[in-house]
């Protein structure tokens, strides 16, 4: 079944990117307006900007621009998420004119139903579109420090990293440690092997984040 508000959705967006008989399409120094983007400060990002509510965008739940100011491979993502709380990503770059198709990633702004991947757990970290075998060579790439450039998304509660595949565009997934829906997206840029601590000091506060919700559940169901 079509998905008449999504559609419309992408729609807009391709009209706000690349311009209609209207208005011009937008350009990189509007998206960095539009974040409020300052070259005197330094970030990697992402900087953000949510389109507000008009007819074209009823159909869905919001649209987010996500502005990589450092990233070499990807200066834009577009989210929009539809009315189940699906996110559908497209990844591009500014190529000086207009915005292009970020290297083996999906940016056709048409609206299609993003399928789920499997997720690997491995080291702490979460694979997401990966096969096992690929997870683990990735996992122990970012232990050395080999592995900048690699995406991933941020859990805001408890930091847990989900890397995702550069060919798949990833769908909404909760944090898989404790549910959050709340991810930001990033781009690695370690430069040196992980710290083995950090990841341990990592893995623990999940951990003590998944126990006390299970301990706020038994409070619950138990009483006091």
């Amino acid at each position: 079944m079509v998905d008449v508000g999504l559609e419309q959705a992408f729609a807009k967006v391709r009209a706000f990117l690349e311009g209609d008989f209207e208005h011009p399409g937008l350009t990189l120094y509007d998206l960095q307006n539009l974040v409020g983007y300052n070259s005197r400060v330094k970030t990697d990002g992402p900087l953000s900007y949510t389109m507000p509510p008009e007819p074209a965008l009823s159909g869905v739940a919001a649209v987010r621009l996500y502005y990589y100011p450092k990233d070499p491979e990807v200066n834009l993502i577009v989210e929009i998420e539809d009315k189940a709380r699906k996110r559908h990503l497209r990844h591009f770059k500014w190529n000086g004119i207009s915005w292009t198709a970020a290297r083996g990633l999906k940016a056709d702004l048409t609206a299609t139903r993003e399928v789920l991947p499997s997720i690997e757990e491995v080291g702490g970290d979460f694979f997401l579109g990966y096969a096992s075998e690929e997870a683990k060579e990735l996992a122990e790439a970012i232990r050395r420090g080999e592995a900048a450039g690699a995406k991933y998304m941020l859990c805001t509660r408890d930091n847990t990293r989900i890397f995702y595949a550069p060919a798949s565009s990833p769908p909404a997934v909760p944090c898989p440690r404790c549910g959050n829906t709340n991810m930001i997206f990033k781009t690695l840029t370690l430069a040196t092997p992980e710290d083995r601590i950090e990841a341990i000091l990592r893995e623990q506060r999940a951990l003590r984040t998944a126990l006390e919700d299970l301990l706020l559940y038994l409070k619950r169901k138990l009483g006091p």
